[in-house]
């Protein structure tokens, strides 16, 4: 890609400086008028540039994790593209821009709304259990898992879908050339762009982990990269080139997929050529359920768009209940029990729906949550406050990566992709610049053993050959009364997807935030396990924890990050979480 390319946005003086400098450069850009606001208006809380973070426009929007992301998806779109031509470009962009939270070994979910609603789709792309990816390669002679085996080094990653499901998404549903999509995206491997502090971090933390191919591109002079110092990835350019003269053949059974499977010839042929070519990504259909009052369309297991749909219900039918709790508590009250339905229905029952049944309808019904309120009603009542067994939480990684997309005519794609933990594998196949996943640590190692999120799963989500494992990720579109999309909304974050998604919406839905406001205020999160509630300390000067006997609290940095973007009347506006480096763009 020729840096001429970008003489044809508004973005190029942005773009180069973005190339050249440090994001922070972005926190010291806005206009003179730029008004800052506390993160929550009623409490103390560090200030924010609402400019940074926020963008209005008449025509598009985008938000993404990263401002080059952003300028890649808006690059698609001024050279004629449509929604899912920016979200592929800035997909690509992104994977190697933030190899901590995503990249092209990685998969995802997405969710598209075109056409005014007459077209919509699911699309899995995620990674799946190589055919010899069974649990006893990841247990020891008396059964116990092997420490670290699905998290780091070869045998942690499943097959690898990001590439395959972009391409296919983008060739039935883009307008550009796939060459075109793509130039960003080489752009930014090739000619380097700085070290953010969140990457800088990200490398020191995971650097003895890192197999000697990877310490040469994410490091200098045997020591890791530093925070402004610039990255240069030739060999992953070379790869994007090869997609876009081979598509999605490049990674099936390409010089790419040659090299894949090479490396792992001396690692038990744990991945084949086989499992390469023939990868499958599913396109299906939505899930729909409602969302405080409004209709919301997310995707089907085994993401758990299903169990996020079953706390939006849950949460309707306990506030509709006269004899709980009034006051401060209440609203707390519903939203908590809410998220201990979904989030225990999630470890007994979620799975990939090919290999374990998963009643959807049932668990999206109205009925379903009448009974789920009912019950927790009568316990609340009686004084039996429910209660699970608590288990300690493990460190989470809040790794992963969310595209919010929206025109004017309501056309909309919600995407998250992951390689799961930081730097997936810490492994870069040699010669490729491509890092593999460590998704094989969503499975269900052992029944009881929690994950890297401290998720416990149960038997439906064990490991197996050709699986896909259970996933916290829930890209979502919430639609008008027409059907066109009025909210694009998605997050990474582990096992905090869900309720960051339900804490946004909750704050711009029902109290009426604006979207910035809501994105930033502080969270609730209750995942089952452990049975802790969850706070952020922004909250803590006016939580009313007195009135909270019956749970154990917690505050702690809610490091999940909400992309979104909405219609408001005649206006669209894009909002990046202020907790990361993301910008949204839009005009």
């Amino acid at each position: 890609m020729k840096l001429k390319l970008y003489a044809k946005s508004s973005f190029l003086f942005f773009f180069l400086l973005l190339v050249h400098c440090h994001p922070a450069f972005l926190q010291q850009s806005g206009s003179a008028a730029s008004k800052e606001i506390k993160i929550l208006p009623q409490i103390e809380g560090a200030p924010e540039k609402r400019e940074r973070y926020e963008i209005k426009g008449n025509e598009f929007v985008i938000a993404t994790d990263h401002p080059l992301a952003s300028d890649a998806g808006m690059f698609a779109w001024k050279e004629g593209g449509n929604v899912v031509d920016s979200f592929v470009a800035a997909s690509f962009a992104v994977s190697v821009l933030r190899p901590q939270s995503t990249g092209l070994l990685g998969g995802g979910f997405a969710v598209i709304n075109l056409n005014k609603g007459k077209l919509r789709k699911a699309f899995d792309f995620r990674e799946r259990s190589p055919e010899k990816g069974i649990a006893e390669l990841y247990l020891d002679e008396n059964g116990k898992p092997i420490p670290g085996k699905t998290l780091n080094g070869p045998y942690s990653a499943g097959v690898p879908g990001n590439i395959q499901g972009l391409v296919f998404i983008q060739k039935k549903y883009g307008k550009l050339p796939l060459a075109k999509v793509l130039e960003p995206s080489i752009h930014i491997a090739s000619k380097g762009f700085s070290v953010y502090g969140d990457l800088a971090r990200a490398i020191q933390s995971q650097w003895s982990l890192m197999n000697p191919e990877m310490q040469s591109v994410f490091g200098r002079e045997g020591r890791p990269l530093r925070e402004g110092e610039m990255i240069y990835q030739k060999d992953l350019a070379l790869v994007l080139e090869q997609i876009q003269t081979n598509g999605d053949a490049e990674i099936r059974e390409g010089e790419t997929a040659k090299k894949i499977v090479s490396y792992y010839l001396s690692h038990g042929e744990f991945i084949t050529a086989s499992d390469l070519k023939n990868y499958q990504v599913l396109e299906t259909e939505p899930i729909f359920g409602t969302a405080f009052g409004k209709q919301i369309m997310t995707m089907p297991p085994p993401s758990s768009g299903v169990h996020l749909i079953t706390i939006f219900h849950v949460w309707n039918e306990l506030n509709q209940k006269k004899t709980l709790p009034g006051g401060e508590i209440r609203p707390i009250l519903d939203l908590t029990e809410a998220m201990r339905v979904g989030y225990r229905d999630r470890a007994n029952l979620g799975g990939d729906p090919k290999f374990t049944a998963i009643d959807v309808n049932r668990l999206t019904s109205l009925n379903y949550a009448k009974s789920e309120a009912a019950e927790i009603e009568k316990k609340i009542v009686s004084g039996a406050w429910p209660q699970n067994s608590s288990s300690s939480l493990k460190p989470e990684s809040y790794n992963t990566t969310h595209i919010s997309v929206l025109d004017k005519e309501g056309n909309a794609v919600s995407s998250t992709q992951s390689v799961n933990g930081s730097f997936g594998a810490k492994v870069l196949v040699p010669g490729t610049g491509l890092i593999l996943n460590n998704t094989m640590d969503d499975f269900s190692v052992a029944p009881g053993v929690p994950n890297l999120y401290g998720l416990v799963g149960a038997a439906s989500n064990a490991i197996g050959k050709g699986k896909t494992p259970l996933s916290s990720m829930s890209p979502s579109i919430v639609l008008d009364e027409k059907g066109n999309s009025l909210i694009v909304i998605g997050a990474p974050g582990g096992s905090q997807i869900p309720t960051t998604i339900l804490n946004t919406l909750y704050r711009y839905q029902v109290e009426g935030n604006g979207l910035y406001e809501s994105a930033s205020y502080p969270r609730l999160h209750h995942q089952f396990q452990p049975d802790i509630l969850f706070v952020e300390p922004e909250a803590k000067s006016n939580f009313p924890e007195v009135d909270l006997p019956f749970y154990q609290v917690q505050y702690t940095r809610h490091r999940a990050k909400v992309f979104a973007v909405a219609k408001e009347g005649d206006k669209l506006i894009g909002v990046s979480d202020p907790r990361g480096d993301g910008i949204p763009l839009g005009f």
